[in-house]
């Protein structure tokens, strides 16, 4: 290129005077320019959302472990009293169901914004499904999607219907089983809105820890000028 060709504009023809600027942008008093910075709580923030990432979707896996194991538990004391049936055992194992799907429904409400917890509602859903057969052995589905035993009409209905009860409960953690199987098939990653985000068809469009890099730039007075 020749460079007589290329025509130069004077910065004050280009922009303007400094206080013209000012008023154009409508602000009051004079901005100080930004002469250096500091990335270290960029890279605070961002180690803080990887961890909290990662500490979710460890947690999301070890929860729908332990229900896994509590439902196989339970079906297994199940077929070990069809001679007769244990009634504390028995209870014992609610409990130990009971706690561990409470314990999975409020992490997946603790982590609402880290987790697509819309591809993990089977788990809801099978006690939705489930809620007026429950709600005659004394567990009730709350508004919340976690479930609360009553202890005395629990035993109260047990004794009168056990077998009844054995059969809906064996119910309940078969499809539990199958919930966290499913879950389990599939990387783990993928239950991440980092990674529904990314796949998006506008991935621009997000409200992820990746996506919010740029929000908590400018908030903290750092802002990212790229070029495609």
């Amino acid at each position: 290129m020749k460079t007589n060709r290329v025509s130069h504009v004077p910065f004050t023809q280009r922009v303007g005077r400094y206080h013209s600027h000012m008023l154009q942008a409508k602000l009051s008093t004079p901005v100080n320019p930004i002469l250096s910075f500091n990335l270290q709580p960029y890279y605070t923030r961002q180690q803080q959302w990887t961890t909290e990432l990662s500490d979710s979707l460890s947690r999301l896996y070890r929860f729908s472990s332990d229900l896994e194991k509590s439902a196989r538990e339970f079906i297994a004391a199940g077929k070990d009293d069809e001679a007769g049936t244990d009634i504390e055992r028995l209870q014992e194992h609610t409990h130990s169901l009971v706690s561990k799907y409470n314990r999975l429904q409020l992490l997946l409400a603790e982590k609402a914004n880290t987790l697509t917890t819309q591809k993990l509602d089977a788990f809801a859903q099978v006690a939705k499904d489930e809620e007026e057969k429950l709600q005659t052995f004394g567990i009730k589905l709350l508004p919340d999607g976690q479930l609360e035993m009553d202890d005395e009409k629990w035993l109260e209905a047990v004794q009168t219907s056990d077998v009844d009860y054995t059969t809906t409960m064996e119910r309940v953690a078969q499809a539990f089983r199958a919930s966290t199987l499913g879950l389990q098939s599939k990387p783990l990653g993928s239950f991440s809105r980092y990674y529904e985000e990314a796949m998006a068809l506008h991935p621009y469009i997000a409200s992820s820890s990746s996506s919010l890099h740029y929000q908590h730039a400018a908030k903290t007075g750092l802002y990212v000028n790229e070029r495609w």
